[in-house]
C-alpha cells in the first residue's frame, strides 16, 4: 500500500466489536503462553511427588509433538468451517486437558493429559491470529500485532514467577487449573463477540494427508528428540526413523498434487512471498527455539546463575519482540515488508554472533544484550512477514497460510534444538544435570565442577555457532528471495484477484467473509 492510498483511505477507527474479540484472543493467546513457562517451574516439585525423571523429557515432547502434527489440519478446517467452531473446539480440548492434568496421579498420566493440552494448542495459536487476520484490515493488523506479540513478552517475564508462587502455596496442580477459567473466558467471549458470514459447501477434508504428514512430522521430530540420544546418531534405527520420515513427506506431496482438496494447498508455495517468509520463519526459528533452551545452561551451568537469573536473560528476548512488533506495525504501509525484513535478519545474526561470545565475556548483561536483539530482530522479520502472507491470501486461505507460518518456525525450532541438543550431550555426557541443578552442583569436588563447566562451555560454543549459521543462512535467504512487497497489495493473481483502484482495502477477503 502506497503512502497516497493510505491518504485517501484513512484508517479507520477500531469498533467496539473489534476491541472485545481482540480480548479474547488475548486471553485465549495469554493461557497458551503462560502454559509454556509455568509448567518447567513446577516441574521439579511434580517430579518429587510423582515420581519419573526418566519421563521428565516427554511432558514437554508430548505437548510439542501434538501441537505441532495438528496445525496444518486445524488450518484447513478453519479455512472451510469458519474460524469459531475450530477456535473454540482447540480451546476446549486445550482447557479439559488442564483440568485433567491437575487430576494427574502419575507421571503417565500427565503425559497423556499434557498430550490432549497440545491437541487444543495446536488450534488456539494459530487460529487466534488468523482470527486477528480476519477482523482487522491490512493497517490496523500491522498495529495490532505489537499487542499479540506482547503477550509472549509478558509471559516469559511473569509466567515462571507465578508458577513457582502456586507450586509453593496452593499446590501444582493449580498451575495447570488455572487455565480452566481463563478458558472459559476466551471461549465466551469469541463465542459473543465474532461473528462469521460463511458460504457453506460440500468439502472433503483430506484425511490420508493429515496422517501422512503427521507420521513424517511425528517420526522426524523422535528422531532428533529422542532417536539421537537412544540409538546413537550414526545408528541404523536413526536413520531409519529419518529415511521413513522423508519417504512418508514425499508421499505426502505426491498425494497432495493428486487430491482436489489437499490437507496443504501447494498453489500457496508457488509465491514468492509466501516462499521466502516460510523458509525465513524456519532458520529463525531454530534460532529462536535454540536460544530459549540453551542460554540458561549458559547462565546457570558456566556462570553458576540461579534460575531466575537465567530466566530473565531469555525474557529480553521476548521484550524486544514487540517493540519491533509495534514499530514495524506502525512504519510498514510506509516503509515496505522488505527493509524490515532484512533489517530483522540482521538484528538476529547480529544478536546470534553476540551470543557466540557471551561464553568469553561472562556477563549477565551481555547475554540479556544478545537476546534482546535477536528479539527485536524477530519483531521486525517475522512480524511483518505474517501480515504480508495474511494480507497476500483470500479469506478461505488464510489459515492455511497462517498455519503455515506457525508450522514452519515450529518446525525449524524443534529439528534445530533436537540436532543442538545432541551435539551438547556428546560433549557434557550425564555431568549436565549435576552442573545444572544448584544442590547437586554442591556436592561435585572442584575438580569435577571445573571439569564439567568447561565441557559445557565447549558444547554450547559449537550450539551457539550453529545458531549464528542458521541466522546468516536466513539473512542470506531474505538477502535473495525477499520481493519487493508492500502493504495490501496482492502477491499472486491465481490467488487473490486485485481490488479496483478506486476501492479502499476492506478486512474480509474473498469469496467467505469472517469479522465482528
Amino acid at each position: 500500500m502506497t503512502a497516497a492510498t493510505s491518504a485517501a483511505f484513512p484508517l479507520p477507527p477500531i469498533t467496539r466489536e473489534q476491541k472485545l474479540v481482540t480480548v479474547g484472543l488475548m486471553a485465549a493467546l495469554a493461557v497458551a503462553a503462560l502454559d509454556s513457562t509455568v509448567v518447567g517451574t513446577a516441574m521439579p516439585t511434580i517430579i518429587g511427588q510423582l515420581g519419573g525423571l526418566s519421563e521428565y523429557a516427554w511432558v514437554f515432547s508430548a505437548y510439542l509433538l501434538a501441537s505441532t502434527t495438528t496445525v496444518p489440519l486445524y488450518s484447513r478446517l478453519a479455512d472451510i468451517h469458519g474460524r469459531k467452531p475450530v477456535f473454540l473446539l482447540g480451546l476446549g480440548l486445550f482447557v479439559t486437558g488442564s483440568a485433567l492434568c491437575g487430576l494427574a496421579s502419575s507421571m503417565w498420566m500427565l503425559i497423556a493429559f499434557r498430550t490432549l493440552q497440545g491437541l487444543g494448542a495446536g488450534a488456539v495459536q494459530p487460529i487466534s491470529f488468523t482470527i486477528a487476520g480476519d477482523i482487522f484490515e491490512p493497517r490496523q493488523r500491522a498495529r495490532m500485532q505489537g499487542f499479540f506479540s506482547g503477550i509472549w513478552g509478558v509471559a516469559a517475564i511473569v509466567g515462571p514467577a507465578i508458577g513457582g508462587l502456586i507450586t509453593s502455596t496452593v499446590g501444582w496442580p493449580w498451575v495447570f487449573e488455572i487455565n480452566i477459567p481463563v478458558g472459559l473466558l476466551a471461549a465466551a467471549i469469541i463465542g459473543f463477540g465474532l461473528h462469521e458470514r460463511v458460504e457453506h459447501h460440500r468439502h472433503r477434508i483430506d484425511w490420508a494427508g493429515a496422517g501422512l504428514l503427521s507420521a513424517s512430522i511425528v517420526l522426524l521430530l523422535l528422531a532428533v528428540s529422542e532417536g539421537g540420544q537412544l540409538f546413537g546418531w550414526v545408528s541404523a534405527p536413526f536413520a531409519a526413523m529419518l529415511v521413513a520420515s522423508v519417504a512418508l513427506l514425499g508421499i505426502f506431496l505426491r498425494h497432495a498434487r493428486r487430491v482436489e482438496e489437499p490437507l496443504v494447498d501447494l498453489d500457496l508455495l508457488s509465491v514468492p512471498l509466501i516462499r521466502a517468509g516460510l523458509g525465513i520463519g524456519t532458520l529463525a526459528g531454530i534460532v529462536m527455539f535454540g536460544l530459549t533452551t540453551f542460554v540458561p545452561p549458559l547462565v546457570q551451568g558456566v556462570q553458576g546463575g540461579t534460575a531466575v537469573e537465567a530466566g530473565a536473560v531469555v525474557a529480553a528476548m521476548s521484550i524486544g519482540w514487540p517493540v519491533g512488533s509495534v514499530v514495524a506495525g506502525r512504519a510498514l504501509h510506509r516503509v515496505g515488508a522488505r527493509p524490515f525484513v532484512l533489517a530483522g535478519g540482521a538484528l538476529i545474526l547480529a544478536g546470534a554472533l553476540a551470543t557466540t561470545q557471551a561464553i568469553r565475556f561472562g556477563s549477565l548483561a551481555f547475554a540479556t544484550g544478545a537476546c534482546a536483539t535477536v528479539g527485536l530482530g524477530m519483531g521486525f522479520s517475522s512480524t511483518v512477514l505474517m501480515i504480508m502472507i495474511q494480507g497476500a491470501v483470500p479469506w478461505q486461505r488464510r489459515a492455511t497460510a497462517t498455519g503455515l507460518v506457525q508450522f514452519s518456525r515450529t518446525i525449524g525450532g524443534s529439528v534445530g534444538v533436537g540436532v543442538m541438543g545432541g551435539i551438547l550431550a556428546a560433549f557434557v555426557g550425564t555431568a549436565s544435570s549435576a552442573i545444572l541443578d544448584p544442590v547437586g552442583r554442591a556436592a561435585l569436588t572442584p575438580a569435577q565442577l571445573a571439569s564439567g563447566r568447561e565441557s559445557l562451555e565447549s558444547g554450547l560454543g559449537v550450539v551457539y555457532w550453529l545458531m549464528a549459521a542458521a541466522a546468516a543462512a536466513a539473512l542470506v535467504l531474505a538477502v535473495r528471495t525477499m520481493p519487493a512487497a508492500r502493504l495490501g497489495e496482492p502477491a499472486d493473481a491465481s490467488l487473490r484477484e486485485p481490488r479496483p483502484a478506486a476501492e479502499p482495502p476492506s478486512a474480509a477477503d474473498g469469496v467467505r467473509e469472517a469479522g465482528c
